[in-house]
């Protein structure tokens, strides 16, 4: 009997150790194993990519990627498209933003310090980076991307009314002339986003409301009057622009002040009625908008030059700076508007990213042959489409003139633009304008062309006044938001182009 029991505990042992057994080896056997992530590059062109010509992106640890810095969005593409996700890449100025008037901001600096290279355009387009690089510390590797290009001169492409201009700027003190920038300026200031404001009842509930001139205003008026303060910080003009005749009267203290003038406008823009014009010394003072005034009234009003302003300026410093007190160099720089520099601009991106990241040199080599290869079909795509257009009719006027490479490429002529180079240049006069519009007359063209980074009220006067469409959807210094019609700089191209042809041809 107790040979017996001790034979059923062996076995039980025995089953047990076989159980056991079995049980730790299913824990540690799973039925099915995770796939292993295989890396793939985000599609960088402007349309979708054939199968094998998407930029190349081996597996790269995020911590240790270069850090990239492009100034704006078409930099910023180009360089995308040279080195797919291995930077890490911030872009400044972003789509649908003007980068010749961009304001940095403090992230700016902590980025440019953290920085390994930074792409620039060069030829002086991005006038406010050297004072940011400057403050922000950074050692990066700064990279015109110009440095192949073959500039035009800043002047290529303006029309006849530039000689007028040139006058203009050689008697920047005559009075009228002043007038002239002023209303353009306002003009254009009308097209913005308003600060709305809610003018105090009484002159002794007035507060400081109206800080900065080159501001849209949009007031909100009760029983027919309001009351708003401002600081003159320096003694000279202030010019205020109402977009209706609504009386205005400035006080200093309890003391009503003359005007200089005023001036109902009925000419250079339809959103002014009226202009005040007081000159004033510095000091605080408060304005009362009616009695009798419309609810809601919007305005603009400009500081004019300081009577010693120009004091110490040569007559060469004041013909090259613009009422933003920016200095623009001889040359045009928007150099990317025809292909074949954009291939040159590449170029130098794929050799800046190679020595500074020589471990994948191979794939940037590859991306930019790929990429090459897309810019060089992206101006036969130009070609044909402007084929369609005889030469006599490629006639461009535009916002600024960012199209003299295109134009010097496609056989295109700038008959005139309304600011310039850049928009930062000082507003037309109305001689200016005039001028612009008798030519626009004088060529017969069937349209104008206003750009994404412009304000197009200015625009939409000069078609009107020359009896011309007006074309407000091409992108000319960024690119739109991605997934629009300009999301690449491929696509941008391209939609200009055509857009450009539909237009003239009409």
């Amino acid at each position: 009997m107790q040979m017996l029991l001790r034979s059923k505990r062996r076995v039980l042992a025995s089953l047990f150790a076989v159980l056991t057994f079995l049980l730790a080896a299913c824990g540690t056997s799973p039925a099915v194993q995770s796939p292993t992530a295989v890396p793939t590059a985000a599609p960088t062109a402007a349309t979708e990519a054939a199968p094998g010509t998407e930029a190349t992106t081996p597996p790269t640890d995020a911590s240790s990627k270069l850090k990239v810095v492009a100034t704006f969005s078409i930099l910023g593409d180009l360089v995308t498209n040279v080195a797919g996700d291995l930077i890490d890449l911030t872009v400044l100025v972003g789509p649908d933003s003007d980068p010749h008037v961009y304001q940095p901001v403090p992230q700016d600096s902590v980025t440019l310090a953290g920085a390994d290279v930074i792409i620039e355009n060069g030829l002086e387009f991005e006038t406010w980076f050297d004072a940011l690089y400057e403050a922000s510390g950074s050692q990066a590797t700064r990279v015109e991307v110009a440095e192949r290009v073959t500039p035009l001169p800043a002047a290529e492409g303006h029309s006849a009314h530039d000689d007028e201009h040139a006058y203009d700027e050689e008697h920047a003190h005559d009075d009228e002339h002043a007038h002239d920038d002023g209303l353009a300026h306002a003009c254009k200031h009308f097209g913005d986003d308003p600060v709305a404001v809610t003018a105090a009842a009484t002159s002794a509930e007035a507060t400081v409301v109206m800080p900065d001139d080159h501001t849209r205003y949009d007031l909100t008026l009760s029983n027919g009057e309001g009351f708003v303060a401002f600081e003159q910080d320096r003694d000279g003009d202030v010019l205020f622009f109402l977009g209706s005749d609504t009386p205005l009267t400035l006080f200093a203290g309890d003391t009503p002040l003359v005007p200089e003038s005023v001036e109902p406008i009925s000419e250079g823009c339809d959103a002014v009625k009226v202009l005040y014009t007081f000159d004033l010394e510095p000091g605080s003072y408060v304005v009362q908008f009616g009695p009798q005034a419309e609810t809601l009234l919007t305005l603009v009003w400009e500081r004019g030059e300081g009577h010693s302003e120009q004091e110490g300026h040569s007559d060469d410093e004041a013909a090259h700076e613009d009422d933003h007190g920016h200095s623009h160099g001889e040359y045009d720089p928007h150099i990317w508007q025809d292909p074949n520099n954009a291939m040159l601009m590449v170029e130098v991106i794929r050799d800046a990213l190679i020595a500074a990241d020589p471990t994948n040199a191979d794939t940037y080599q590859l991306n930019t042959e790929r990429y090459l290869a897309e810019l060089t079909a992206l101006d036969a795509f130009v070609q044909a489409e402007v084929s369609r257009l005889p030469v006599e009719a490629r006639k461009l006027v535009t916002t600024h003139d960012t199209f003299a490479y295109f134009a010097d490429r496609y056989e295109f002529t700038v008959v005139g633009t309304a600011l310039g180079t850049t928009t930062e240049n000082a507003d037309p006069s109305a001689g200016d304008l005039a001028a612009l519009v008798n030519e626009i007359r004088a060529v017969g063209v069937p349209a104008i062309f206003a750009d994404n980074v412009s304000n197009p009220t200015l625009m939409e006067t000069i078609a009107r006044e020359a009896g011309v469409t007006l074309v407000t959807d091409l992108h000319t210094d960024a690119l739109s938001q991605p997934g629009g019609s300009a999301g690449t700089y491929v696509a941008m191209i391209q939609h200009n182009a055509t857009t450009i042809v539909n237009a003239l041809a009409e």
